[in-house]
């Protein structure tokens, strides 16, 4: 959010989710290409995420005194994590290695209203991360040790995801600008 400019605009915003807090798509990729989705993995609270992300965004880096008005309507449209595995299952089998890139998706639709003109976009914004186990044995007992804590990558992951959705808002937000100025 650093990385945004002020505007001197007032920004009426809506924030809708379509993916309300608690469980998310957690789609899990073999290497030869198998998915696997479980409906029921991981809890997030994405709307409340979504919600705080950009309503902080719109408060911070707009003017809501500005007599400029700008009609924002910004919709969660998806949200999921997806895990590809690297190594097929044999070779994990042999090694005891497990190679995977774990990945956060959002799916965001925004709806702009500048002086009269509506513009328009959807975007898919990926965050993403690799991750290293490995399964040891000790005396009777096995144990898995891995590169990054799983559960902590996925959550920054998503919570990055939604980070860079308002990167590519306002790169959107830039293109809107440009071309109302070169109406004037």
């Amino acid at each position: 959010m650093l990385l945004a400019e002020n505007r001197n605009i007032k920004a009426n915003f809506t924030l809708v989710s379509n993916i309300s807090d608690g469980f998310i798509p957690y789609i899990s990729v073999l290497k030869n290409g198998s998915e696997t989705v479980n409906n029921e993995a991981y809890k997030y609270a994405s709307e409340s995420a979504f919600n705080k992300i950009w309503t902080s965004y719109f408060s911070s880096k707009f003017n809501s005194y500005s007599k400029d008005q700008m009609d924002i309507i910004a919709t969660l449209k998806d949200f999921k994590l997806r895990e590809q595995a690297a190594t097929s299952i044999g070779m994990s089998l042999l090694t005891g290695n497990s190679k995977v890139n774990v990945e956060a998706i959002a799916t965001i639709h925004v709806l702009v209203n500048y002086h009269g003109k509506d513009y328009e976009n959807q975007f898919e914004i990926i965050a993403s991360d690799y991750n290293e186990s490995q399964q040891m044995k000790s005396g009777n007992n096995y144990y898995v040790v891995n590169q990054n804590n799983p559960t902590q990558q996925k959550a920054k992951l998503l919570e990055s995801c939604l980070n860079k959705s308002i990167i590519q808002f306002e790169n959107f937000l830039r293109s809107v600008m440009l071309a109302h100025k070169e109406k004037e």
